[in-house]
């Protein structure tokens, strides 16, 4: 009797947010608070024609970012050795694009109330994300959605690893594109809960405790569970993923080698501030108020001058706004 030949899983996918911190310098007119345009129509031809005509230097995309949530990014393709995987970004600036897709320094985001925003509300900044999806971008015969990813393979797996902005911008997307495929489980959006909830039966979610379990700051959290995930399930459907990623929370939770409730009011020093404000604009730009309510909720306290000074200090020893 001829044996059978086992059966090979399809391609993987993993789509990860992109960094707001690039290698090289990002001009100011690649800025999209740059833009004068305040219809959505206009303002996104006028990004796209700067994207595609500035003489700013191309690189790959996986050359372009930086920082900690790049870094480990970047590696995940090779965590898992059962199969073929391809590393995809989604970008504000440039929409889904593979990481070889040769790209210029930008500045563009779906986080609400930054300088370099794509749009305030949540409607804008999905169709922001549907009019990237339309524009051929840097690399034309690479498909420019989740959907057409899924449409192009429905075999495929699709782990999409993002935050919660970049889930409400995609949200529709992604509910599409889960329909394109043989089975709804082999598409997983892996980040924190209650972002999108309409993506509540595709997250595979992530809180702030399993950072005692996988170490790094709060803004690689996502790619380093992403790493674990990847390393240590024997399958990457969502299923599988949910259930470890419940183990991993359970480990986290009796690890109790730090907390993140710390008592009220503790007093940071210079250095454990400076520490604080590096990892938060290590991947997203973020202002001072904002980064100074985030600690004062984690139990801990700064006195607003002291803090805006290192912030300050930060900004500039990183060469600029954030």
């Amino acid at each position: 009797m001829p044996s059978r030949r086992p059966h090979l899983p399809g391609q993987l996918h993993v789509v990860v947010t992109c960094s707001n911190r690039k290698r090289t310098r990002t001009p100011q007119r690649l800025r999209l608070s740059d833009l004068r345009e305040q219809r959505p129509a206009q303002r996104f031809a006028a990004w796209t024609r700067r994207l595609t005509t500035d003489a700013s230097e191309q690189r790959p995309a996986l050359d372009m970012y930086a920082g900690e949530h790049w870094q480990v990014a970047r590696r995940l393709p090779s965590v898992i050795a059962t199969r073929s995987a391809t590393l995809w970004i989604c970008s504000a600036g440039y929409g889904l694009i593979p990481a070889h897709a040769l790209i210029r320094p930008y500045a563009a985001t779906f986080s609400a109330g930054e300088a370099d925003s794509v749009a305030a509300s949540r409607a804008d900044v999905q169709d922001w994300w549907q009019r990237l999806g339309a524009w051929p971008g840097p690399d034309p015969h690479q498909p420019r959605s989740f959907t057409e990813l899924a449409h192009r393979d429905p075999t495929a797996t699709i782990l999409a690893v993002l935050s919660e902005a970049y889930q409400r911008a995609c949200a529709n997307d992604l509910l599409t594109a889960a329909g394109q495929l043989h089975a709804n489980r082999q598409l997983s959006v892996l980040g924190p809960p209650n972002a999108a909830p309409e993506l509540a039966d595709l997250l595979v979610p992530v809180t702030a405790t399993v950072r005692l379990a996988v170490g790094g700051s709060l803004q690689a959290l996502n790619v380093r569970v992403a790493e674990h995930l990847l390393r240590t399930a024997d399958t990457t459907n969502r299923d599988a993923l949910r259930s470890h990623a419940d183990t991993l929370a359970q480990s986290a939770s009796r690890l109790g080698l730090e907390s993140f409730d710390r008592s009220p009011g503790e007093r940071l020093d210079d250095n454990e501030v400076r520490t604080y404000i590096e990892s938060r604009l290590a991947d997203d730009p973020h202002s001072a108020t904002s980064l100074l309510r985030e600690l004062r909720a984690s139990g801990r306290s700064c006195e607003q001058r002291r803090f805006a000074t290192l912030y300050a200090a930060v900004v500039d020893r990183e060469g600029g706004k954030p």
